[in-house]
């Protein structure tokens, strides 16, 4: 089987962002487009090559799909400053060509969905640090039998249900819902421990210390506010800036010289000025689907020469 070809490989990350210091992995993401047998076979194609866990290859359908659909992480390899392009062939020089196909106002939306992953992240390790749980939860905790007495079938069906409102289709007398309500707590207790954990077992060191000393995950807070104002200048000015110019302010969040008070203020401004980008933003609802396709189309045709 012949191996894909890659198309496009750039440095992303802290070195693409102009936010890198000493030590700073060097996260790579390519581009490529696979043999015949991945479009004309019967088995599936894989979407992704991870190398490592810095060194990613997406397939080129993948990519554009993500592209299309304003992925912050994908959007932001097709305006990476040339240095750090590591390859490029044809078919990549016409992708790059291209890239402005996949700007559209969904950006409003999903770089400040995953700016809102990041303030929701933040939250929950400053919780953490300030009332870490003491110990895993116990059923009598919440006043539950050592067993519970819902079989597992029923208390999977009746959630369900619950959850979609369907409240007729099931049994819902009042001792009921109180049963099913202290297992779900407890459920979501125990959910709760075991990501606190993870947390503490994986947490970086100095990021760690970091933490520490200013009650909040500063780390997160750099890029909770990077994505923000991309986000804002990608509404106003249509370019998407991946090299920071605001470097020096960024690592200075990163190193603290904010409060936690100071970056929900600042959040809530940025909240509001994505709002406003939006409301005067000329950039398409969403992207023209009929170009990207033919685009796609073409770059794999003239790959496979079909």
């Amino acid at each position: 089987m012949d191996e894909p070809v890659v198309i496009y490989e750039t440095v992303h990350g802290s070195h693409a962002h102009n936010l890198a210091r000493t030590g700073s992995d060097v996260d790579l993401k390519g581009v490529v487009i696979g043999p015949r047998s991945w479009y004309f076979g019967y088995r599936p194609a894989p979407e992704q090559i991870e190398l490592h866990a810095d060194h990613v290859r997406y397939e080129l359908r993948k990519f554009i799909r993500l592209a299309a659909d304003a992925n912050p992480t994908i959007l932001e390899l097709l305006w990476t400053r040339p240095e750090h392009h590591r390859a490029m062939t044809a078919a990549g020089a016409r992708l790059l060509a291209q890239r402005e196909l996949f700007l559209s106002a969904l950006v409003a939306d999903r770089f400040g969905r995953y700016a809102h992953a990041q303030l929701k992240r933040i939250r929950t390790h400053r919780d953490w640090l300030l009332h870490p749980p003491a110990a895993p939860p116990t059923r009598a905790e919440f006043g539950l039998p050592d067993r519970t007495v819902i079989p597992a079938d029923q208390l999977a069906a009746a959630e369900t249900l619950l959850a979609d409102g369907r409240t007729d289709a099931v049994d819902v007398s009042p001792n009921f819902l109180e049963l099913l309500g202290r297992e779900r707590r407890y459920k979501a207790a125990q959910t709760h421990w075991a990501q606190h954990r993870r947390w503490v077992d994986t947490r970086n060191p100095a990021r760690a210390e970091l933490e520490a000393r200013h009650g909040y995950d500063t780390k997160h807070a750099m890029h909770l506010v990077r994505l923000q104002r991309m986000a804002v200048e990608i509404l106003t000015t249509h370019d998407v800036r991946v090299h920071r110019d605001d470097r020096d302010e960024l690592l200075a969040i990163r190193d603290g010289s904010w409060t936690y008070d100071d970056l929900i203020a600042n959040t809530e401004r940025l909240s509001a000025a994505i709002d406003d980008a939006l409301r005067v933003t000329t950039l398409p609802p969403h992207p023209d689907q009929d170009a990207i396709d033919e685009l796609c189309v073409e770059l794999i045709a003239e790959h496979l020469r079909c």
